[in-house]
């Protein structure tokens, strides 16, 4: 591995404007620790959080040095391990979440931590097992903390997004009632995926149409925890993955104490309407791994999750994978292809 190198997409500065702030850049590989599997990298999914890092929203959680890679989901082949892993071997197929300190999955070839990668589902190829795991840990992480269940209602607000489209799936996989949102030239497509409900938000207002859910799943953030207020039921529950940030959930992932106090003060208003509804709230910040990602292989191998693909990108126009992703119309996952199944 000594000689290796990789190319990858790095941020060299923070900014609004992302075709500035990333550039293509090759490094030499680390060595592997004992515990790293080294991956060569078939494809690579995007998320949110890749184009918020460039703006500087991870600062908060994370200052590393510059110019560091960037991408957290990755499907492809294990080209070299560590001294201490035995559960995988060189030329599995496999697919991962890296951890935060080994960010840079949209890259030739990347290190992760063998606690943090899964034997990638045999039904999927590496474009889609490459958007499967971050959302898919996060929709499940999202459920333990809700306990939903067989006869759970369930809203999921924006249902065609990639967190949406595989918490439908799931959702419906546990025994749950779904309602969800999403546009009109979607609602055909998103009752597809199992919702039993889905109502087209160019048309109706769903605070009329929802009353009494047993659970609101916030995939979208700004303001939606706040009216998910009028549809949920006293003693329900509000789950979030972009809304505000509870002060036991930033503790845990090391946000400093003056920071904490100021989201405290942000979500006052938000919180106390919640306990006068006495209404459940967490913020959800997933931790991927192994064993999460063997579960959801295994929904995928039984058929319960088909992954959604939105738009395939060559790693050349991954800038432009990016920039698409922003605009915030994906139907599904949007994947930069490096390499061809």
């Amino acid at each position: 591995m000594s000689q290796l190198k990789m190319k990858g997409l790095f941020l060299t500065k923070y900014g609004l404007l992302i075709h500035k702030n990333i550039a293509f850049l090759e490094k030499k590989l680390n060595e592997p620790c004992e515990n790293d599997v080294v991956i060569e990298v078939n494809a690579a999914g995007l998320n949110p959080v890749d184009y918020k890092i460039i703006y500087g929203m991870g600062t908060i959680i994370m200052r590393p040095r510059r110019p560091f890679s960037l991408g957290f989901d990755l499907s492809g082949v294990v080209i070299g391990k560590g001294k201490n892993v035995q559960d995988f071997s060189i030329g599995d197929a496999v697919y991962s979440k890296v951890p935060w300190n080994q960010m840079g999955a949209i890259a030739t070839h990347t290190i992760v931590r063998s606690d943090m990668v899964a034997l990638k589902p045999t039904n999927l190829n590496f474009i889609e097992a490459a958007g499967i795991p971050l959302v898919g840990c996060t929709v499940v992480d999202s459920f333990k903390v809700a306990d939903v269940k067989k006869g759970t209602s369930i809203f999921i607000h924006g249902g065609s997004g990639g967190i949406g489209t595989f918490a439908i799936q799931y959702a419906k996989y546990l025994g749950a009632y779904v309602y969800t949102t999403t546009s009109t030239s979607n609602v055909e497509w998103v009752k597809k995926l199992g919702a039993d409900h889905v109502i087209d938000y160019k048309k109706e207002d769903y605070r009329k149409i929802i009353q009494n859910v047993d659970l609101v799943y916030d995939t979208v953030g700004g303001g939606t925890a706040r009216k998910a207020l009028k549809v949920v039921k006293n003693g329900g529950k509000i789950i979030s993955i972009a809304g505000h940030h509870d002060d036991e959930t930033l503790k845990k992932i090391g946000v400093n104490a003056l920071i904490r106090f100021l989201f405290r003060i942000k979500g006052s208003i938000l919180l106390f309407r919640m306990q006068q509804k006495n209404v459940f709230y967490k913020h959800v910040w997933s931790y991927p791994n192994q064993n999460t990602l063997n579960d959801i292989r295994e929904l995928i191998e039984m058929g319960k999750i088909i992954p959604v693909v939105d738009r395939v990108f060559p790693f050349e126009e991954a800038i432009n994978a990016l920039k698409y992703l922003r605009k915030g119309r994906a139907k599904g996952k949007v994947i930069v292809r490096l390499k061809d199944d």
